[in-house]
């Protein structure tokens, strides 16, 4: 099932890539026309596609203004500055082994490509989580051979062609919906692994991606990429490779109006507008950095040219330093220091008593005298949490502040920060830190405000695609959940048929009592109209004044 919201994130693979402008693009095979568009608009229109039949040709002219040829009809005159291979093999995948045809297509795309040229080379790993997880036949690591190779394989690929400059990237969760890419230079955290945000037009997979990715990064980073779903590999004939990007992210859970993209290069960061519904969402962000500057608030962002711009920072982040002291036994040091980071929150941001919090805009109910307990502030910038700080010449450094909100209690950032650092949960459980800050009790409260954040925030397309895949389920599970279900329904059947049956019963009894009733009262109104009523009148009401 296709929609507009995947095929808006289709370019995420590419989008990112700095390609030199007015520069011409040879694309071999055009897998999907949403990159050759985006190819042809970087080119300024100098784009060709080399198609493989006469129906891919047609549907190439259809949907893009560019120039076309045969692949066979490529004369090899070395005359594009950029060879692009982006899901070609998918085109292939029914004819032959995906190793003998990208060593042929390599063949291609260097005999065409300029001396200093570039070729772009994107293509799904043969031993990719997806296929470890996936339940199907025909994609799983035995059965992908025609459309997927391995690291090693695709190396020794460009080996044979003496293609030895190059740099890989891992696009997660995969090449055709990327939401973030790493490098050999930064490769995954057990934080931001989770950017894997995983959509799926599979129901079911036999176990969690996102998880498993973290299982292998305790054990050893260094084994990411042999398990990294898609690759991108930037290939150059001669000289060096030029991109200094080094991570890409990106948020496709999110409404168009909130979308950004964050490319980390060796010596900044920079954030800019993933469609045009978010332009307002980085001027959103510039006036954060205002409020923060004028709080006194240290930050490393900065408002340029109409993006946002930060030094890259090699320092430990804030949640680093924390986690250290956990790990070094010094439970006092950390709390003291989540006590300072409290305080510090406390002293910086503005304190209201404005009684139109943010639980009225929510309409969410606050008893009064939690409200009494709680430190309002004026600006709530309710994602200074410590994941999002740097701990530089022991003062904090805040970062990457996109929300706003107003009249906002202190003790929700402090809440978030809590619940949204699951590494810190290894050493202490939630629920204590909660008690030990004295949150606890509007634990209720702050997780129904968040949700409405978070409702706000995502797409619920894309929400759906994401939450709707089951994991944990063997084929041999889905059997027996089916069969358990099938006899779930039988069971409750027949429970509606005993319930049902007990109803028709009892209805059969009350108008057995209802038709004894009507009888009654047309016996007692027979009575009332009868002659010896009426003459015994005067008899019943002497009777009644003797009584008195």
């Amino acid at each position: 099932m296709e929609n507009n919201k995947l095929c808006e994130i289709k370019t995420n693979i590419v989008n990112w890539y700095n390609f030199k402008k007015n520069l011409s693009i040879l694309q071999i095979n055009a897998s999907e026309v949403e990159i050759s568009k985006y190819l042809n608009d970087v080119s300024n229109s100098k784009l060709t596609i080399a198609y493989q039949n006469d129906e891919e040709k047609n549907k190439i002219k259809n949907e893009v203004k560019c120039n076309t040829i045969l692949i066979d009809n490529l004369e090899n005159r070395e005359e594009f500055d950029y060879v692009c291979l982006i899901g070609t093999l998918n085109v292939y995948k029914k004819d032959e082994k995906a190793y003998k045809k990208l060593n042929e297509l390599m063949k291609i795309a260097k005999e065409n490509c300029k001396p200093d040229g570039t070729i772009i080379l994107v293509l799904d790993n043969k031993y990719g989580m997806k296929f470890w997880t996936s339940i199907y036949a025909n994609k799983n690591i035995l059965c992908n051979d025609k459309f997927a190779l391995s690291k090693t394989m695709i190396e020794e690929i460009l080996d044979k062609h003496d293609l030895k400059t190059r740099k890989f990237y891992y696009a997660l969760p995969d090449y055709s919906l990327t939401n973030v890419i790493f490098s050999d230079e930064y490769l995954p955290t057990l934080d931001t692994i989770s950017r894997n945000f995983t959509c799926s037009e599979d129901e079911f997979m036999s176990f969690n991606q996102t998880e498993s990715y973290q299982e292998i990064l305790k054990e050893d980073v260094n084994l990411f990429p042999f398990f990294a779903n898609s690759y991108f590999v930037e290939i150059k004939k001669q000289g060096n490779i030029e991109t200094t990007a080094k991570f890409i992210s990106y948020t496709n859970i999110r409404k168009d109006k909130y979308r950004i993209k964050t490319i980390i290069s060796d010596t900044k960061v920079e954030k800019t507008n993933a469609s045009n519904a978010s332009i307002g969402h980085i001027q959103t962000i510039k006036n954060n950095i205002d409020i923060m500057n004028n709080a006194q608030i240290k930050t490393l962002d900065s408002y340029v040219k109409d993006k946002i711009e930060s030094k890259f920072v090699k320092e430990k982040s804030y949640d680093q330093v924390l986690i250290e002291y956990l790990q070094n036994g010094e439970e006092d040091k950390f709390y003291n220091e989540i006590n300072k980071y409290k305080n510090y929150l406390y002293e910086k941001l503005e304190a209201t008593d404005d009684k139109n919090t943010v639980f009225e805009k929510y309409n969410i109910e606050v008893e009064e005298e939690q409200k009494e307990k709680m430190h309002f502030v004026k600006n709530g910038l309710w994602d200074l949490i410590f994941q999002n700080a740097f701990y530089i010449d022991n003062d904090l450094y805040f970062y990457d502040q996109e929300w706003y909100e107003e009249n906002i209690p202190v003790e929700f950032i402090i809440y978030r920060a809590i619940i949204y650092f699951g590494e810190l949960h290894r050493y202490i459980s939630k629920d204590i830190l909660l008690e030990k800050l004295k949150i606890k009790e509007f634990e209720q409260i702050f997780n129904k405000l968040d949700n409405c954040f978070q409702e706000e925030i995502r797409d619920e397309e894309m929400w759906s695609l994401h939450t709707k895949i089951k994991t944990g389920q063997t084929l041999y599970d889905l059997y027996n959940n089916l069969i358990n279900e099938f006899n779930e329904y039988k069971n409750n059947n027949v429970k509606n048929q005993e319930i049902r049956a007990e109803f028709e019963s009892q209805k059969q009894e009350i108008d057995k009592q209802n038709e004894k009733i009507l009888a009654l009262e047309a016996y007692n109104k027979k009575i009332i109209e009868s002659t010896s009523w009426k003459i015994t009148k005067p008899i019943r009401a002497l009777g009644k004044y003797l009584k008195k």
